[in-house]
């Protein structure tokens, strides 16, 4: 058991991103899954960053892929923490957020001529927006009722109270 002494915080940020890359990355493995390969989306992932051609057989495209997807669904978690901390309510921030991301995909494809969007399937991606928009409202939920509880099982263990 934890004895009195400072707990730590998360920061809704990290939670939300950590819970957005996590969900969007099993999306995009059950959607390459049907592809083909569930290394593909990230191949063309990376294949965008290293400006060579898709292939899923290269380890380095994909591990490219992989670690940029993460970042960027942190990136996500920023702007949408941005948003909310601005006055917007969770539902919208996260509809922009997600439209913002099939957006992305979609001219990142118009413009190179590979992405992601170029290997997924419209359906696929929309399912990919919504997945990334419903997660960081998830996430920061469960972020912010965590350090409520957090905060208020310090109040109350520095007033020496014991709940059961």
């Amino acid at each position: 058991m934890r004895g009195p002494g400072p707990r730590r915080v998360v920061a809704p940020t990290i939670v939300a991103g950590g819970l957005a890359a996590s969900a969007s990355t099993g999306a995009l493995i059950a959607m390459g899954r049907r592809l083909g390969s569930i290394r593909l989306p990230f191949a063309a992932i990376g294949a965008t960053l290293a400006h060579t051609t898709i292939s899923s057989g290269t380890t380095s495209l994909v591990a490219v892929g992989f670690v940029s997807h993460v970042l960027l669904s942190f990136v996500w978690a920023i702007a949408f923490v941005a948003l909310v901390t601005r006055g917007w309510r969770l539902a919208t921030a996260g509809i922009v957020i997600g439209c913002a991301q099939f957006a992305l995909s979609w001219i990142t494809a118009r413009v190179t001529g590979s992405g992601l969007a170029s290997v997924v399937p419209l359906g696929d991606r929309m399912v990919l927006a919504v997945v990334i928009a419903v997660s960081l409202v998830v996430g920061i939920r469960v972020a912010v009722a965590q350090n409520a509880l957090d905060s208020r099982a310090m109040h109350d263990s520095s007033q020496g109270e014991t709940r059961m």
